[in-house]
């Protein structure tokens, strides 16, 4: 099934680049025609495994050109035109000094490139089919996906309501010089592709109750929380916006879907001897008292109070469901 999926992605994009090549002028292809290239899949491998090594594009060289990450190769692309891109220009320049100058990308790898921009060059992360998860061989099944950590979905939530609270690593107290609060200052915490160079990350999985966070006392991070940061550091700890499973079709249950959504975005504030605002939400009878109030729907809106989370609204579709939930009378099922 993979197979025959790669044999018609890698298909249709070779009819792309015949098709634009020559018709370009007058009849520009549809790109809704075309599956969507995906910037951490299928575009960024090809510039970490071919451009980036030692002493070239990866920061380190004579080139002022580094292309480690998506900040750094969307400078030299024009989204929504490959023509105006320099880099593209350069992977495809037959007179001058063609990139890579020892072995050409392939065609395939070229049109990715070439649709990734014309589509609008934006920073997408996907699924990966691959199996390749990182290491984790107990994950490596072929044709199931394999979701990277993502930093709004998985890493910046969970940061927030663990670390980014009163007295801490908010934006008020910020201690010892780290505020948390979003991804340029939590940035500065991480060492990308190292985990444990990454004061981030040795002061979460750290024993020493001076370095430990969140400190004893406070509500710590589960483990699959812990493994989403290594994850998210080891891939590069890019500020990627992404998608997510969000189903309104099925019954919203509570375990199934707002247990979880609260213990990432919700307890670390309100848990503890002094709970932001006096509200508690570590259990179900705590969560059904706030949400048969009305507080937690106002609060996920903005209606009247502060909108929370602090770090940013819920999704569309997540809000939908807390009040699929509450609507449905707010059962612990």
């Amino acid at each position: 099934m993979i197979s025959d999926r790669r044999f018609f992605f890698r298909s249709l994009l070779l009819i792309f680049f015949v098709s634009f090549s020559f018709i370009k002028c007058s009849h520009e292809p549809d790109l809704s025609e075309f599956p969507e290239v995906c910037f951490t899949r299928d575009v960024l491998p090809v510039f970490l495994n071919n451009c980036t090594m030692t002493g070239c594009h990866d920061g380190t060289g004579e080139s002022d050109m580094s292309f480690r990450n998506y900040n750094e190769i969307v400078d030299g692309i024009t989204p929504g035109n490959a023509d105006k891109s320099e880099i593209y220009k350069s992977l495809i320049d037959k007179w001058g000094e063609r990139m890579p100058p020892d072995k050409p990308l392939s065609v395939e790898n070229r049109t990715k490139i070439r649709l990734w921009i014309e589509q609008g060059a934006i920073e997408t992360t996907c699924a990966d089919q691959t199996g390749n998860n990182g290491g984790n061989d107990s994950l490596n099944t072929p044709g199931v996906y394999v979701a990277r950590a993502c930093f709004s979905r998985d890493i910046l939530p969970v940061i927030v309501s663990h670390c980014a609270t009163t007295d801490c690593h908010d934006a008020v107290s910020h201690k010892e010089g780290y505020n948390f609060t979003d991804y340029t200052r939590i940035r500065n915490a991480v060492t990308a592709g190292n985990p444990g160079a990454s004061k981030l990350f040795r002061s979460i999985i750290s024993s020493e109750a001076d370095d430990k966070m969140p400190p004893a006392g406070s509500p710590q991070l589960a483990l699959a929380q812990i493994d989403s940061i290594r994850n998210w550091i080891t891939y590069g700890a890019l500020n990627e916006q992404c998608g997510e499973v969000c189903d309104t079709l099925n019954p919203v249950t509570f375990s199934g879907s707002i247990w979880p959504l609260i213990q990432s975005t919700c307890t670390g504030c309100h848990s503890g001897n002094a709970p932001s605002g006096n509200v508690t939400l570590t259990s179900y009878t705590n969560v059904a008292a706030v949400a048969s109030s009305g507080l937690l729907m106002k609060s996920l809106k903005g209606e009247g109070v502060t909108r929370m989370p602090p770090a940013g609204s819920l999704s569309v579709c997540r809000i939908r469901q807390v009040d699929l939930w509450i609507k449905n009378g707010y059962q612990n099922n």
